[in-house]
């Protein structure tokens, strides 16, 4: 091999590392921008449910007398106790389907989780956010569980993984209080530690995400598992 096509190899192999460089840079830059602008739109959102929930029971009184039953039942409830006071784009409560992936969503690591909301009570707003339905109590309690809210930030868009665009919320009989994250009420050192369902790596199903960034200031700090 003569020195010029030596030259020639040499210059080559500098401008792959910087392009390779110059990659990691921008997807570095693309992840920060991609977290910020997660938890600014998932902080207007939890800011606008609250007030959504607290108009609709300025005119329709507290959820424990909705009639909340366990299961996916509550159509009645959640379009016109919750849907009519938003500005939803799709509707997927009377016939599920299309606002959430048909697909089980992702843990960090990528595992497959048993979680798949195609078919639970949903809609979409016109900001592209999903919510979907789950009610686990009838709701007759003051300060009690109604429903488990699933939001997913980018409707069936991809990543599909939870504490990236998937976050757990819970709607509760409380006119102070009526949207909270899922588990809010738990120690800091479970929001992040839990094996199952912490908001860690290793986490089975990290549905404490939402309650972490919430008790975090909204915040994806360096110890967030994204």
């Amino acid at each position: 091999m003569d020195e010029i096509t030596r030259r020639k190899l040499r210059a080559v192999g500098a401008i792959a590392v910087l392009v390779a460089a110059a990659c990691s840079i921008f997807f570095v830059f693309y992840q920060i921008k991609e977290k910020k602008n997660t938890t600014l739109r998932l902080r207007a959102f939890y800011s606008d449910m609250v007030q959504t929930l607290q108009l609709s029971m300025n005119m329709n009184f507290t959820p424990d007398i909705w009639e909340f039953k366990r299961g996916y039942r509550n159509v009645d409830i959640i379009n016109n106790y919750i849907a009519q006071y938003m500005q939803v784009q799709k509707n997927c409560v009377s016939e599920p389907g299309g606002c959430f992936p048909e697909t089980n969503y992702k843990n960090f690591t990528d595992e497959i989780t048993d979680v798949n909301l195609a078919k639970i009570p949903s809609f979409v707003l016109k900001n592209g956010i999903s919510l979907a339905f789950e009610t686990i109590s009838s709701c007759k309690k003051r300060d009690a569980v109604c429903a488990i809210v699933y939001v997913d930030m980018n409707s069936v868009d991809e990543p599909n993984t939870f504490g990236k665009d998937l976050f757990v919320f819970m709607l509760i009989n409380s006119k102070q209080r009526p949207f909270l994250p899922y588990n809010i009420n738990v120690s800091k050192d479970k929001l992040t530690g839990d094996p199952k369902i912490g908001c860690n790596k290793e986490a089975e199903m990290p549905m404490y995400c939402s309650a972490y960034l919430y008790d975090n200031d909204w915040i994806m700090d360096k110890s967030y598992p994204w």
